[in-house]
């Protein structure tokens, strides 16, 4: 007989791991927004908060691919160039829209971070960035994983496997910045020009993706698929989560 516990839908995350240094500023940002104080100085502590997460994600989502890839030194400038671009871009979305923000837009960024920062359930001292992924996404992506394991005939999947990247990258840009635009109270001019950034960078992540997937023979491509199976947890709680059952 299933225990109560059992009968929940475990929920699926995809993040990736941030050192102890970047999870105490999460923490810290979270505790100084909570206390109040002057705003302009907590919307530079949340802005650069938000880009050091976001920057540990380039790091985990496109320079340890990269390296897995092994890809010539031509490609690589060029991706470099690519990613580059998507990261100043990102940097210039965030700092536009959490300029001048009222503190009741803070202290939802402050919630949100609190579920954006997951802490392993065995091991407290592993922490990651991540979002919970949609069943049916996490399941085609474990599924793309498995065809890379058992077919080596990459041309039959390497659509599937370039469209489920694509996707994981629609489902960060959802969490990290429709949901929290969506709940900010900003201009109609600042919201537009701020989903112009985005979408650039969307495209141009995508860019990159294609790049580096088009031609990956299958050697190169089973290495990745066992890294981004490292980014898959089921096993994690958010620091939401866990602070509350603290008691706090």
């Amino acid at each position: 007989m299933k225990t109560t516990a059992s009968k929940h839908r475990e929920i699926r995350y995809f993040g990736y791991p941030i050192d102890p240094s970047l999870y105490q500023q999460v923490i810290d940002t979270i505790t100084a927004i909570n206390l109040g104080g002057d705003t302009r100085k907590l919307c530079e502590q949340a802005a650069e908060t938000l880009i050091a997460i976001t920057d540990a994600g380039f790091d985990a989502y496109y320079e340890r691919p990269a390296q897995l890839a092994n890809i010539s030194s031509t490609l690589k400038r060029a991706t470099d160039a690519g990613i580059h671009a998507v990261q100043k871009g990102i940097h210039l979305v965030i700092r536009k829209l959490i300029k001048n923000r009222s503190i009741k837009d803070l202290e939802r960024l402050a919630n949100n971070f609190s579920y954006l920062v997951c802490v392993d359930d065995t091991d407290a001292s592993k922490a990651y960035a991540c979002f919970q992924l949609e069943e049916s996404l996490y399941q085609r992506v474990v599924a793309n994983m498995r065809r890379v394991h058992e077919d080596p005939n990459i041309e039959s999947y390497r659509r599937d496997v370039i469209v489920s990247v694509e996707d994981l990258i629609g489902a960060g840009i959802d969490v990290f910045y429709t949901k929290p635009v969506s709940e900010a109270d900003i201009g109609r001019i600042t919201r537009k020009a701020a989903d112009i950034g985005i979408s650039t960078v969307q495209k141009g992540s995508n860019a990159v993706v294609h790049r580096l997937f088009k031609d990956m023979d299958y050697a190169t491509l089973l290495p990745m698929a066992e890294y981004f199976e490292t980014l898959l947890h089921s096993e994690v709680q958010t620091y939401k989560r866990r602070f509350m059952k603290a008691g706090a």
